[in-house]
């Protein structure tokens, strides 16, 4: 019996692993940043700049707009709201298990639900870190955990990404890229070598002939009519099927 409940709690286990290892945010875009430590570098150099309700930058945020432009430099897309981020990644149980990167959600002034957002910035001793965030009053700036005003309000946390979920994308996309550029290239090298078979079936193609007549007037011979058009007197007749040199008034011949 007790065989059989550790096979199940394992199991158990097992499935949560694989379902928490799925449950981190898919990257759909080439990331322009390497890491959740650049990531986190940029969103330090935003700083100082203006909240404003609405707003994802690049020149002023308010708080989900502010993390959705971070994260977009990993090449994903949150959602708009503070609200609706939540639905994204990976829960974090315990403060003490967050990891720089995450996302962090309050509850707002008024009620229960989450309304207000931030990323772990620097992971402290125990459940202690500083978030950075677009606060209403100051700005982009960097928060301690422990203020009085988000440790009471604090509600939960998510992990949208790691290093290596990043490296593995980068990777991929990469070779995509190559694999096109290859295929493009392919597709050039194959245009180009279809118009110079072209081009050369059109140069050894034999030039067209072009005819013209004359219409036999008085006092022609073939001699002088073959002056006239720099030819001999038995091209015209080779042309026009003649056995001798008699031609007739109003006589159409072929002149090549």
């Amino acid at each position: 019996m007790t065989r059989k409940y550790l096979t199940i709690i394992l199991l158990f286990i097992f499935c949560q692993w694989n379902i928490n290892a799925r449950s981190r945010e898919e990257i759909k875009s080439m990331p322009e940043l390497e890491s959740i430590e650049e990531m986190l570098q940029f969103a330090e150099k935003q700083q100082g700049k203006p909240y404003r309700h609405g707003a994802e930058g690049p020149n002023a945020f308010d708080c989900s707009g502010f993390t959705r432009f971070c994260y977009k430099k990993l090449g994903i897309s949150l959602n708009r709201s503070s609200i609706d981020q939540p639905k994204h990644g990976k829960k974090v149980r315990f403060k003490r298990n967050l990891k720089e990167g995450d996302l962090v959600f309050y509850k707002g002034s008024k009620g229960r639900k989450v309304g207000h957002v931030g990323i772990v910035y620097r992971k402290r001793e125990g459940k202690k870190f500083d978030f950075i965030h677009a606060s209403t009053s100051r700005g982009i700036m960097i928060e301690d955990s422990e203020t009085s005003y988000f440790k009471k309000r604090y509600k939960k946390a998510r992990r949208i990404t790691s290093d290596r979920d990043i490296r593995k994308a980068l990777k991929r996309f990469k070779k995509e890229l190559k694999e096109a550029k290859k295929i493009a290239e392919e597709k050039s090298e194959t245009k180009t070598s279809v118009k110079e078979q072209e081009k050369k079936h059109k140069e050894s193609k034999p030039q067209e002939v072009k005819k013209r007549t004359h219409t036999v007037a008085k006092g022609d011979t073939l001699y002088n009519i073959s002056k006239r058009y720099g030819c001999s007197v038995d091209e015209i007749k080779r042309w026009n099927n003649l056995k001798d040199n008699s031609i007739s008034l109003g006589q159409e011949l072929i002149i090549k």
